[in-house]
């Protein structure tokens, strides 16, 4: 018994092993990703690899670091809609090819638009928002989709988000700060174990032992509860910014809430306490709000599990399971577009570009919002 115990402890570190140092196992922060002393990381601009996330599924970036396969002039191309995409790694698309991502989606559903997705694995919203002021309020645009699921809420607080550097921001007398800038570049060891984390946790003992010890260090999750007060006003002064500036380029800002795998399972869990704030506070600004989670519940349960990448599927990134595969994506960019031209303002700008000529959309029937 001892020796079977002995020999299951080795080839469960022989497997984990295997996972940690592949040359086909890669990381969130891999090859394509780079130190930034403001943000914490971006993507390398000029990136190109036919074969990123797995045979055939592809990234490329653009000289701007956008994950794109065009350049984008500061002004807007004549006949066409800007739109730029905000987000994590749901809206940046990690495990599909450039042009499978929602935000590229849109181009194929309605041909008006030019998206720009300025989206990055890993950020939370206040990465997104900080990344967006210093490349995004540059280009002119006419529309601004902020997108995120309630997750990228829970990193703002930290400092180091898996085993990297990040900005933090505060609020001084009523007025955003960032703080953690320059980012610290962590210690490589820390920064491995950060990024080495999904196959760490497939070690037996961590398995055992890691939710015994969680449960008995770790207090309640105060994060189910919704938004402190302080990450309410740090919040509401961010999306007043976000308001002022699309203001100022005759913008439309969309606050856009995506659907992730934890939604099958979790309805009563932290996203409800969340969404009515988010809900609350853009119906306070005037704020354009699309919520999918609700259409995505009421979808068949076959059809929610063949919208997302599984373990086992052939990716080279561990992060990759649980996000949106092709399905997925073409989902929420429909889902996304019907909420868009119901927008009075959309609306009456793809008219105007549309020069009186209906445009050639192919989309289904528009939920209910």
């Amino acid at each position: 018994m001892l020796f079977f115990l002995l020999l299951e402890g080795f080839f469960s570190s022989l497997l984990v092993g295997y996972e940690l140092w592949s040359p086909q196992r890669r990381t969130m922060t891999g090859p394509s990703m780079q130190y930034h002393p403001e943000l914490g990381w971006v993507s390398v601009p000029n990136y190109y690899d036919q074969n990123y996330f797995a045979p055939n599924i592809y990234l490329r970036t653009n000289s701007r670091g956008f994950r794109a396969n065009e350049e984008f002039t500061e002004r807007v191309p004549p006949g066409k809609l800007r739109i730029i995409c905000s987000g994590g790694s749901f809206a940046f698309g990690e495990g599909v090819s450039n042009d499978r991502t929602w935000c590229q989606d849109l181009e194929t559903i309605d041909d008006r638009f030019q998206t720009v997705n300025m989206s990055e694995s890993g950020y939370g919203a206040d990465q997104m928002y900080l990344r967006y002021k210093l490349d995004g309020a540059v280009l002119d645009h006419d529309i601004h989709v902020f997108a995120f699921t309630t997750e990228n809420f829970r990193s703002m607080p930290l400092t180091v988000y898996v085993g990297h550097g990040k900005p933090v921001l505060k609020l001084q007398n009523g007025k955003l700060v960032t703080e953690n800038v320059p980012v610290p570049k962590e210690p490589r060891v820390l920064t491995w174990l950060g990024t080495k984390r999904v196959q760490l946790r497939e070690l037996r003992s961590v398995k055992l032992v890691g939710p015994l010890v969680g449960s008995a260090v770790s207090p309640k999750d105060a994060f189910s509860d919704g938004p402190t007060e302080e990450q309410s006003q740090i919040l509401d002064t961010m999306f007043e910014d976000l308001q002022t500036i699309e203001r100022e380029k005759n913008s439309v800002l969309v606050l856009f809430c995506l659907p992730s795998k934890l939604h099958h399972y979790e309805e009563d869990g932290p996203t409800p306490a969340w969404r009515n704030w988010l809900r609350a506070e853009s119906a306070k600004r005037g704020i354009l709000y699309i919520d999918l989670i609700d259409d995505f519940q009421s979808l068949p349960v076959t059809t929610r599990d063949g919208m997302f990448i599984w373990p086992g599927s052939l990716q080279y990134f561990a992060e990759a399971p649980g996000h949106y595969d092709d399905q997925g994506h073409e989902w929420v960019a429909k889902e996304l577009y019907a909420g868009l031209i119901a927008i009075p303002q959309v609306a009456e700008k793809l008219a105007l570009h549309s020069e009186g000529q209906a445009g050639r959309a192919r989309v289904g029937p528009r939920s209910k919002r």
